[in-house]
């Protein structure tokens, strides 16, 4: 399952890794959800599965050694092979994301972490669409895209996804909050390849 990563980066708890999708191999290393999955997807979006896949076994190998394996956990709303990235063997969660050109994992320990969520946008070129999710989001153009993947990652390690209104995502100086929830994410940039904002949420153990 090895991938050539992008780069790496260490946020706090939170292993991030990057690269451009790749062709790779199933084999033992994917979990049964995940093999169901990805033999039903076109080319294109099977290397993004994979490759994700495969960051997120590279990233749990240099946390905690061979044991970990990823997998998708049973939708909670339907039971079906769509739910979020599962963890095997290893005391641990990940999430990943995608964006034109790139796959972005992230890995933590559930000690340091007991939820997470990773988002990646690619540098966008029009300027309408800055403009109009600044407007949604409260901030100028020019920060629309890095509030959105820091919105994007709270909602994600919140298990609202796009499902939760975005505007509900209060971020203050390192931390958000979804609507009144009492639940306090720590949120990160990280330090990505140019024309890459990605942003790593997670809500630390309580005490």
């Amino acid at each position: 399952m090895a991938v050539e990563f992008g780069g790496r980066a260490r946020v706090g708890p939170v292993r991030v890794g990057w690269a451009a999708p790749r062709n790779i191999e199933p084999g033992a290393w994917l979990g049964p959800a995940d093999a169901r999955r990805a033999a039903g997807f076109a080319a294109g979006r099977r290397r993004e599965f994979l490759t994700g896949r495969a960051l997120v076994g590279q990233l749990l190998a240099a946390g905690f050694g061979e044991a970990g394996r990823p997998d998708t956990a049973p939708c909670p709303r339907c039971g079906g092979d769509h739910g979020p990235v599962l963890v095997r063997g290893v005391p641990a969660i990940a999430s990943v994301a995608y964006t034109d050109g790139f796959v972005v994992a992230a890995v933590a320990a559930d000690a340091h972490a007991l939820r997470l969520g990773v988002d990646a946008e690619a540098a966008s070129v029009d300027p309408v669409r800055d403009a109009d999710l600044g407007r949604l989001l409260g901030v100028g153009p020019d920060q629309a895209l890095r509030r959105w993947t820091r919105v994007e990652a709270v909602l994600k390690a919140s298990g609202g996804g796009l499902r939760t209104d975005p505007g509900l995502v209060r971020v203050a100086a390192g931390t958000a909050r979804v609507g009144s929830a009492p639940e306090a994410y720590r949120l990160e940039p990280v330090a990505g390849p140019p024309g890459l904002e990605i942003s790593v949420a997670w809500l630390p153990p309580a005490g």
